[in-house]
């Protein structure tokens, strides 16, 4: 019987909820504040993607609702400039929570152990980029999937081109729902979205997975 991973559960629990406390505490007053921001963004396109951008791109350490700000840049910037937008404050978060992970991974291996520290790494030497991929559209295990990219020391080039083929495909669906949706229903779209395309993003990668399983790739 294989010894359950206390230590690497209780680093997964600490670090959501390191995201999920802020969001918590400041997350109504960022709604509101970028409600109203929204609702003057058609008037000052430049000023506004700036302010969605450069929310997208702090996600990783603000309680930014990332599915809404994405999808209202679609709607306040229309599809083309949205998903661009989206798009880059998105891969600027991807590279903050990388770069997080690894400044903090002497830390978290001391908090895990060699044994546990190694198991981690030979889980996501295995399926850690694909899981990057399958977190794309959630919040919250978006982030964290990144910053646990960074800690286990995955290949960071690799890395980087699934998250930002995740972050293509995630940013073009929200800019599309805000462009073409209605404003009262974008967010309920919204989210939709993102649970439908998680899961098939999950598929994609399990199908990669169950492909690669005989042989573990080096990274």
């Amino acid at each position: 019987m294989k010894k359950i991973p206390y230590r690497t559960i209780a680093l997964l629990i600490f670090v959501t909820l390191l995201i999920i406390v802020p969001f918590c505490i400041w997350g109504d007053s960022i709604d509101a504040w970028t409600g109203k921001l929204i609702k003057e963004g058609k008037n000052h396109p430049f000023y506004t993607g700036s302010i969605l951008g450069g929310l997208l791109a702090s996600d990783i350490v603000l309680p930014v609702p990332s599915c809404i700000v994405s999808t209202a840049c679609g709607l306040t910037l229309g599809f083309v400039k949205g998903s661009l937008v989206s798009f880059g404050g998105m891969t600027v978060s991807c590279l903050g929570g990388y770069a997080l992970g690894r400044l903090f991974t002497p830390a978290a291996e001391k908090m895990l152990g060699k044994s546990e520290s190694e198991r981690m790494r030979l889980f996501h030497k295995k399926y850690g980029i694909w899981l990057v991929l399958a977190m794309r559209p959630v919040p919250v295990l978006a982030e964290a999937s990144m910053l646990f990219a960074g800690i286990a020391r995955q290949h960071f080039g690799r890395t980087m081109i699934i998250a930002t083929i995740g972050n293509l495909v995630v940013s073009g669906i929200y800019a599309a729902v805000g462009a073409y949706g209605e404003a009262k229903e974008s967010t309920v779209t919204a989210f939709t979205v993102s649970v439908l395309l998680s899961g098939i993003m999950m598929l994609v990668s399990r199908k990669r997975v169950s492909k690669g399983s005989t042989k573990v790739r080096e990274f």
